[in-house]
Formats: C-alpha cells, structure tokens, sequence
C-alpha cells in the first residue's frame, strides 16, 4: 500500500497574488486620491482608513502601486490630523 502524502505548496502565503493588475490599478489610484484628499478636507478619520483598505486591497492583487498608496494614504491622515488640530 502506498502512503500518499498530499502536494507540498512551497508558496509564500504573505506573496501578492500573481492575478493581473488590471483591475487593481484603478483601486490604488483611488488611494491615492482618499490620500490627498484626506490632507484637504477635514474627513481624514474616513478618508485614511479608507484609502489604506483599498492600497492593500490593491496590493493583494498585484499592483505595484498598492503598498505605496497604503503608506501614502497613512502618512496624508497623520498630516491631515495634524493640520486640523492646529487649526482648531
């Protein structure tokens, strides 16, 4: 009797998916825009979260622009944040 193992995947769990960007593209750029807008509207608490969602949604997918809008859009709240409480 043979003893059937199953199939080792040696793939990286934490890799991006290798599925096209085509679709993902468009969900970074709009990161990018919760991100500034984030700096120039006083709705940085919805904007900033939402834009880092959607970078890493971005990513996940394959598009090289995700990670960078994620981290764009982070650092737009904290500077978005920043501006509101010295304008108080």
């Amino acid at each position: 009797m043979v003893d059937s193992a199953p199939p080792s995947t040696d793939r990286d769990p934490f890799a991006p998916v290798q599925a096209s960007p085509r679709f993902a593209t468009p969900l970074a750029l709009l990161a990018l825009v919760c991100a500034v807008l984030s700096v120039v509207s006083y709705a940085e608490v919805f904007l900033g979260p939402l834009g880092m969602a959607l970078g890493l949604i971005a990513h996940v997918k394959g598009s090289r622009l995700g990670m960078p809008a994620a981290v764009v859009a982070a650092l737009a709240m904290v500077v978005g944040m920043s501006v509101t409480w010295l304008l108080r």
